[in-house]
């Protein structure tokens, strides 16, 4: 894991590539290397977890006509390693990165292809002056870039970017609308003017001052017959081994996040299986009801894993400044914190950690799947002079009722009512992207229309990351596809990168082996949602290789109560910076009288808590990022300025 850098149609700029791996020392403090040609210039950080003594980056070819500086892991690279030496190509690591550089020399783009892992990499085409970017399939590495007259800088991370003094920086509005609708900002654009994210699945070329982009993968709807539900769970057991059996690959010490629900239960107990040594796990707790540290601890029991755990305390909401430079742009969701904290416990046990992100994405997991399904099958199959007497009735249902039909871990109260209304008017009327944008959505264009001022309100109607996929197959597997247009690059991989990296720690994700989506996008959907219960292809496999109830508990999300941290210093603080009048009214985005109102509205509603913490951030975010303020963190906003010592190749 590392992270890369570099610039092309600049003058040679040794200090600029300096200060750049200077802000993603984080990523990479275990090495360096760099590359300076007359108008490029590459860099990159390295967190050695494979070939740790011979894996130096930049790698060239045997002419040197090739150069590569890459970031991730590349599972299947003993293979294409066995493929490539049978065509003469001769190695001088044992790293993926050079079997990847040889890939391009032998497949030219279509490298991409051939890889198993998740990746972003550059390519320099020396004699040719030709720059190849990539990033894998899913999007599980970040990229960004930014590009004008001819000139192209890009990094692992946007801060990184920032190093060069001719950008600006400057708040992109219009994402910042869709950061308000979604908790963050999808792509292609981000929350800084001019910059933009890598997209997912693409490649790339950058030749004479010029960046074209190729898509490479992407998900199909599925139409052929389907075959018997034991060849799908014996192959579903198949390929689920081997993905987590793949990313145990390591040099380094390695681990798993645990958090006793049926995701990372079932990596563990296949980990466990396949390992002669006990498990290391990693669980975080908040000392309340809707915590699963019971059931991690009790898992890790019966799998005899060396087990650890942390509680989430209110005063290590005072980190949240020092993420949100992490992660480089907000995210409006208070899950940010215990993920930093339980990252930075793991590092200080083991290097990598393997975890339970995207089971949800692929097998109909979270709530919002199995609202937009029976919405539809309720707008489907309802007469409507009954669908003429649901309304009313949601009106006037008491909380509890509602809660039944629609568990949450803080209730349904006032706001969540109108969310359900929304989404019954929605069923009837609007598309499955508009019902999908509904259910994910933290301010409506209802809460704009009454918080923005006119700074803000031109883009209500105009969201970036509005969704647009096509909808031929059936209902849920539409549902699924459209996360991975930026839910789970955006939002998921972006999150767990940025927040594992922030603490040198490699984050691996068996359900996004792109083999084993492929697989389940096939798959009928009674295995993965039959009536209220989802992941049943995963269930079934759990209950064979872990007995007892494991198998058969309820879906918990992963949350943060963050009502009862809102009233606790820092927090609470951070609160009264983002909300007093001299904020609201020298930002100039919201209505002092309604931002008040909200503030005066904590703890009465989880939906305003949710709405308070995503303002306390995009203010944090402003402060740091675009106003540049001394003390909210400690580290990275100035380089050092000293040399590339001995670790630079001049081409």
């Amino acid at each position: 894991m590392c992270g890369i850098f570099g610039y092309a149609g600049f003058d040679r700029d040794e200090l600029l590539l300096r200060r750049m791996a200077d802000v993603l020392n984080h990523r990479g403090p275990d090495d360096e290397g760099f590359l300076l040609g007359e108008t490029v210039g590459l860099g990159m950080c390295r967190l050695s977890i494979i070939d740790v003594e011979g894996g130096h980056q930049p790698i060239f070819n045997k002419e040197k006509t090739l150069a590569i500086i890459f970031n991730g892991e590349i599972y299947n690279y003993k293979d294409l390693k066995k493929i490539l030496i049978d065509k003469g190509y001769k190695f001088s690591t044992r790293s993926d990165t050079e079997t990847i550089l040889y890939l391009y020399e032998e497949f030219g783009p279509d490298c991409v292809n051939h890889l198993q892992g998740m990746f972003t990499f550059a390519i320099y085409e020396i004699p040719k002056r030709k720059l190849f970017l990539a990033r894998d399939r899913i999007g599980e590495k970040p990229l960004y870039f930014w590009q004008e007259n001819g000139k192209l800088v890009f990094a692992s991370e946007i801060k990184s970017i920032l190093e060069c003094k001719k950008i600006p920086r400057i708040p992109n509005l219009s994402a910042i609308n869709s950061y308000l609708s979604f908790r963050y900002s999808p792509g292609p654009e981000t929350m800084f003017s001019g910059i933009h994210k890598f997209p997912a699945a693409h490649w790339a070329i950058w030749e004479n001052g010029i960046l074209e982009f190729k898509k490479y993968w992407e998900l199909e709807t599925y139409t052929g017959s389907y075959k018997s539900d034991d060849y799908y769970q014996d192959r579903f057991a198949e390929l689920f081994e081997d993905s987590v059996r793949m990313r145990l690959m390591s040099e380094a010490p390695l681990g798993a996040f645990l958090s006793g629900g049926v995701d990372s239960t079932a990596i563990v107990s296949t980990m466990a299986s396949i390992s002669d040594k006990p498990v290391n796990t990693f669980s975080v707790g908040f000392d309340w009801s809707g915590d699963e540290t019971s059931f991690a601890k009790e898992t890790a029991h019966k799998l005899s894993c060396h087990h650890h755990e942390i509680i989430c305390h209110p005063e290590d909401l005072g980190a949240i400044p020092e993420i949100i430079w992490s992660l480089d742009e907000p995210i409006g969701d208070a899950i940010i914190v215990p993920m930093y904290l339980l990252s930075k416990f793991a590092r200080q046990h083991v290097k990598v950690v393997l975890t339970g992100e995207g089971a949800d994405e692929v097998l109909a997991g979270y709530l919002f799947h199995k609202a937009l399904f029976w919405a539809n099958r309720y707008d489907r199959w309802t007469p409507n002079l009954i669908k003429k007497m649901v309304e009313p009735l949601v009106k006037v249902s008491p909380n509890w009722l509602l809660n039944k039909a629609f568990s949450y871990p803080e209730g349904l109260k006032s706001r969540g009512r109108l969310k359900v209304l929304d989404l019954i008017r929605e069923t009837r009327s609007g598309t499955i992207n508009s019902q999908y944008e509904l259910l994910i959505s933290l301010f409506d264009p209802r809460d704009k229309q009454g918080i923005y001022t006119e700074k803000l309100k031109p883009f209500v109607e105009n969201l970036k990351g509005s969704t647009s996929i096509n909808t031929n197959g059936n209902y849920l597997e539409s549902i699924l596809s459209l996360q991975f247009l930026h839910w789970l690059p955006d939002l998921m991989m972006n999150k767990l990168d940025k927040i594992t990296m922030a603490s040198s720690l490699e984050g691996r994700v068996p359900f996004l082996d792109h083999k084993l989506v492929e697989f389940l996008f096939e798959t009928p959907l009674h295995l993965k949602l039959k009536g209220m219960t989802d992941k049943l292809i995963l269930r079934n496999h759990l209950s064979k290789i872990l007995p007892g109830d494991y198998s058969r508990r309820p879906k918990k999300p992963f949350y943060m109560p963050v009502s009862t941290f809102l009233d606790k210093k820092p927090l609470k603080d951070f609160v009264d910076i983002a909300f007093s009048e001299d904020t609201v009214r020298r930002r100039g985005y919201f209505d002092w009288e309604k931002i008040r109102w909200l503030r005066k509205n904590i703890g009465k509603d989880f939906v305003y808590d949710k709405q308070i913490f995503s303002l306390v951030s995009l203010e944090l975010w402003h402060r740091i990022f675009i106003d540049q303020e001394l003390g909210w963190v400690d580290k990275g906003l100035n380089s050092n300025g000293k040399s590339l010592k001995n670790s630079v190749e001049y081409v």
